[in-house]
């Protein structure tokens, strides 16, 4: 048996229903935008999940696809959870449905997720997050973060450390090879000294995979993102924070639900005092920006149970110093500071046991 679903579609110009055939019914439809029940809506787009899960998508005109991609919009305005959330699982469906196909509705999948970003709810975030996984399964991440970096300019902060996380994610679930890293390093530089601590956490956490995954002798692009911000926003004591960062020798990673989870733990408020919390310059950089004088490197007292190298990928030869910067690199210093030494035979044996969480950024 056969079943045809329609997608009901206007035209303004003229006043009058044009049906699209292919994957939603006009009872479906009219339930979706029922502003009065809002039961009507959470049913709808369980109706919509069901019959998006049995319809042959290939056998969908592209041009039917493409509308139905931008009616979603409109469900992620809803005010019900139920119904957002129901959407973004709708858009992931279509995402495995299409499989190879969905590079032909790159940038209208892209612009509804991003839509989404900025949601305080685990759950939610974690869905979205996931759309951009899915589609970089099938499309070259680098193609998709390029749809998605310009979103670091939102004005929602949420939004801001969305894109971050998703560069993140990426970077730790595919080769080195499939990213532009030097481009990377300066689209997000400036975040590192933005206004929100969530921000710079997320762009510090990203800064030490950045390098992770830039060879020894390879670093320049970095030093030089680094430098543009440190000299051109006032932001004094940058360069200590991610110094400090990389001292700690430890990578974000993924979890098996496909969140990522920080290297860098900073503490909730009234937890310093604990004393379970190693303070350092990276420390000190998320939760204060710069702002106060203690923005200054000193080793963190490393655990070995707990911390280790970046990894045995070749990436991290060099141990890095723990002075202060005196002179701005672009004024006659052509290396990072950690790259001025090496490590101790013993430590570099040590580093080469070490393992490298989600260790996919590199040649594969």
């Amino acid at each position: 048996m056969c079943f045809t679903f329609w997608i009901l579609k206007f035209d303004t110009s003229i006043n009058t229903p044009i049906m699209i055939p292919g994957l939603m019914s006009q009872e479906i439809h009219d339930q979706l935008l029922d502003s009065k029940n809002y039961q009507n809506r959470t049913n709808g787009v369980e109706k919509l999940k069901h019959n998006l899960s049995e319809v042959d998508i290939k056998s969908v005109p592209p041009g039917n696809v493409e509308e139905f991609i931008n009616f979603l919009p409109r469900l992620l305005d809803d005010s019900n959870f139920k119904v957002q959330y129901g959407t973004l699982q709708v858009l992931n469906l279509l995402i495995q449905n299409l499989e190879t196909g969905v590079d032909k509705f790159l940038k209208h999948i892209v612009f509804v997720a991003l839509k989404a970003l900025g949601d305080t709810r685990a759950v939610t975030r974690n869905e979205y997050l996931n759309v951009f996984q899915q589609l970089m399964k099938t499309i070259a991440p680098q193609q998709v973060l390029d749809l998605v970096i310009g979103n670091l300019k939102h004005k929602n902060s949420r939004v801001r450390e969305d894109v971050l996380n998703i560069i993140m994610a990426a970077m730790l679930t595919h080769p080195r090879k499939d990213f532009n890293i030097p481009k990377l390093c300066f689209e997000v530089a400036p975040y590192l000294a933005d206004s929100k601590k969530k921000v710079r956490h997320a762009a510090l956490e990203l800064f030490a995979v950045f390098d992770h995954c830039l060879e020894t002798g390879k670093k320049q692009p970095l030093m030089k993102a680094l430098d543009m911000v440190e000299l051109n926003e006032d932001a004094e004591g940058l360069m200590a924070a991610v110094q400090a960062r990389r001292a700690r020798r430890i990578l974000p990673k993924l979890t098996s639900e496909g969140i990522v989870e920080y290297g860098l733990v900073v503490p909730k408020p009234g937890q310093w005092s604990t004393g379970q919390y190693a303070s350092g310059a990276d420390l000190d950089w998320v939760m204060n920006g710069g702002r106060t004088s203690s923005a200054r490197s000193y080793r963190t007292e490393q655990d070995s149970d707990r911390l280790c190298g970046y990894g045995s990928l070749g990436s991290l030869t060099d141990d890095p110093p723990f002075q202060r910067r005196i002179v701005s690199a672009g004024k006659g210093k052509n290396k990072l500071p950690w790259e001025s030494s090496s490590f101790s035979s013993t430590d570099n044996e040590q580093q080469q046991q070490c393992t490298t969480p989600n260790g996919k950024c590199s040649e594969q």
